[in-house]
């Protein structure tokens, strides 16, 4: 064998295990990243829950606000038709 061969023949295994070990590398981030986007996602599903739970009540206590808003305002023009009548 010609030491031109030999020197092919060597760089060829050292780039041939430089990409398994890269390959591997990147096979083993992407399961990372997938257990990642998992827990991200129960996190954001936890968080709508929350909101979500958060928002009704002030929701409700809004409604009930408007309605006495409402009431009240009903009231204060009955007793401005009454006082115009006089």
């Amino acid at each position: 064998m010609d030491t031109t061969q030999i020197v092919i023949i060597v760089s060829l295994i050292a780039i041939t295990l430089t990409t398994v070990i890269v390959g591997i590398y990147f096979i083993r981030l992407l399961k990372d990243l997938t257990v990642t986007l998992k827990k991200t996602n129960i996190i954001l599903d936890d968080t709508h829950l929350i909101t979500d739970s958060v928002a009704k009540p002030i929701s409700s206590f809004s409604e009930i606000l408007m309605g006495f808003k409402n009431g009240f305002s009903f009231f204060s023009n009955l007793t401005k038709n009454k006082k115009t009548d006089e």
